[in-house]
């Protein structure tokens, strides 16, 4: 068949057109081997643009398209999705970024020039090589698997529960609510939040399409978006294996708050009366704030920021929860006196605001200070600190209260390799994008939420619970068929030597081995297109559709010519 080319040039407003002499790399690759097309266009993504383009590949009957714009991020599907509008394969587009790439990194109006004429050439060479690839549907299951039964996990469940879909919330321990169940009041509100969570709970039991599963841990989960099988263990059910077939995972395990114990300056564990955040929760919970001698303490020293340093990041929520306890300590011992020492406060927004100017008074203090350390005197509990202008400071207190970093479970990285999901540089689970995609992870149908993301407050991780299931909702609907990645290895049997390194690399498991041929052979469905497999492969018997040996080839000697 002859080809037919089209080459359109995208001037993204200024952005390209500024530095790029767009007529002379028109002039350029006009003439081209089987160009029969090459055009500019002022705003190529936006409605007139993909109209007016559109038009054009209907015109010329185009067989093949390069399009010269910006990142393949930004806009590969915008353009495939005009191909398929124009009765083009959407997979005969070639989407160069000359924005990125050259015009916003070249300070040289012709040397950018030069490069963006070799960057459309170099396309052009290989979209001659581009063949059609047709995307498949499958039938997806719509249930779902939501690995911890915290605030964040029933959120979501009671949102995902229909008749049409069945959630399974698995809860290593043998009850729900998470940490959340330790809380009397929560800020700003100082709400009694235990009411609240026995109730969701008691909806969460209750529901006919929610299957609880308690003491039970997570052991693998293989496949992909749509269709996932997860083996779960449940502990006092004579160690019973359950099988679930899902179609998305929701991972909301939470978090911990990090143990101060190991920093001695702090005296927890050695000194009496020097206490955690969560031992104080649950002493306030129990109805009496007193010392371990019974007596009511007059005078308190609440310390934040515990553990900063060591663990490299701000946990977020300490200083808010640190102005709660001082409410506590106002209501139960109202004569007592109560420092905060902090370093830098954390008090976003207005809501936040209000709530530390009306914690704060007579008998409620912040003090800054830094390199705070905490000693036994005869007097009671000494705290020593430097004040801003550097000057040493001691307060002589009955109770020091310690609010500590909050860290991933100890569990979150064996969750994190089952899931076939990274972690962050602090070891919570990494999402796709800080903005973009903060609930998505990089494996499609892997979802997050919660503290188990990073620190955060209980409103903050009920928005991300319901962001979390929201992109369930519209994407895994019941009944509905899901589009199957065309872009997927293929291994030719007659090259395959059975050397298994291909399975070895696969982060879907998308590769198994047929013992009877002794090769390898791939699971389209399960597939992503990833390359692992095709770097790996030292036969050449891998390869990735759309990305073959030929098309890299032909890119590379135009490129280097």
């Amino acid at each position: 068949m002859t080809k037919r080319i089209g080459v359109f040039i995208c001037e993204c407003g200024t952005n390209i057109s500024d530095k790029i002499d767009i007529n002379k790399v028109i002039e350029e690759v006009a003439s081209l081997e089987d160009v029969v097309v090459a055009e500019s266009a002022k705003l190529l993504c936006s409605p007139e643009g993909r109209i007016s383009l559109e038009k054009r590949i209907k015109q010329e009957a185009l067989t093949h398209l390069v399009v010269a714009a910006c990142s393949p991020r930004d806009h590969q599907q915008t353009f495939m999705s005009v191909c398929k509008r124009a009765g083009m394969n959407p997979y005969l587009l070639q989407l160069v970024n000359i924005r990125e790439q050259c015009a916003w990194i070249t300070e040289d109006s012709a040397r950018a020039t030069e490069k963006a004429i070799r960057m459309i050439r170099t396309a052009i060479s290989r979209v001659r090589y581009h063949v059609r690839l047709e995307k498949r549907e499958i039938v997806v299951n719509s249930d779902v698997l939501v690995v911890g039964g915290g605030i964040a996990g029933i959120e979501i469940s009671l949102m995902l529960a229909c008749p049409d879909r069945t959630v399974y919330l698995v809860e290593k321990s043998t009850i729900l609510g998470g940490m959340a169940r330790r809380f009397e009041r929560v800020f700003p509100g100082m709400d009694k939040y235990s009411e609240v969570l026995e109730t969701k709970i008691g909806r969460v039991l209750e529901h006919q399409n929610i299957r609880v599963l308690t003491a039970s841990d997570l052991e693998q989960i293989i496949g992909f978006y749509g269709n996932f099988e997860a083996r779960v263990r449940c502990k006092i059910e004579g160690e019973v294996t359950r099988n679930l077939n899902v179609g998305a995972v929701v991972l909301t395990i939470g978090s911990q708050p990090s143990d101060p114990s190991g920093i001695e300056k702090y005296g927890y564990g050695e000194i009496d009366n020097v206490l955690t955040a969560l031992e104080f929760e649950e002493m306030n919970r129990s109805g009496q704030i007193a010392l371990c001698n019974g007596s009511l303490p007059t005078s308190v020293a609440i310390v934040h920021c515990v553990g900063r340093e060591e663990k490299g990041y701000c946990s977020e929520v300490c200083c808010m929860y640190a102005l709660k306890f001082a409410r506590y300590l106002r209501e139960r011992v109202p004569y007592a006196k109560v420092s905060l020492l902090y370093s830098e406060m954390c008090i976003p927004g207005k809501t936040y605001q209000r709530f530390c100017e009306e914690t704060l008074g007579d008998n409620v203090k912040l003090v800054r200070s830094s390199n705070v350390r905490v000693w036994e005197k005869d007097e009671g509990k000494a705290v020593s600190y430097l004040d801003e202008g550097g000057a040493e400071q001691t307060l002589i207190v009955d109770m020091v209260i310690l609010a500590p970093a909050i860290e991933p479970t100890s569990d979150a990285r064996r969750i994190a390799e089952i899931a076939g999901i990274p972690l962050s540089i602090d070891g919570f689970f990494a999402e796709q994008h800080e903005k973009l995609g903060p609930v998505a992870t990089s494996k499609e149908g892997v979802f997050i939420a919660g503290c188990a993301q990073g620190p955060k407050s209980i409103s903050d991780t009920l928005v991300q619970a319901d962001a979390a299931a929201g992109l369930i909702l519209s994407s895994l609907v019941p009944g509905r068929r899901m589009e199957v990645e065309a872009e997927t290895s293929q291994i030719l049997e007659s090259f395959c030597q059975g050397c298994r390194s291909c399975i070895s690399v696969c982060s879907y498991g998308a590769i198994t081995f047929d013992e009877r041929m002794k090769v390898a052979r791939v699971n389209e469905v399960i597939c992503r297109g990833c390359g692992n497999c095709a770097a790996s492969c030292p036969s050449g018997a891998a390869s990735i559709r759309h990305s073959t040996c030929d098309q890299i080839y032909q890119e590379i000697t135009e490129a280097t010519r």
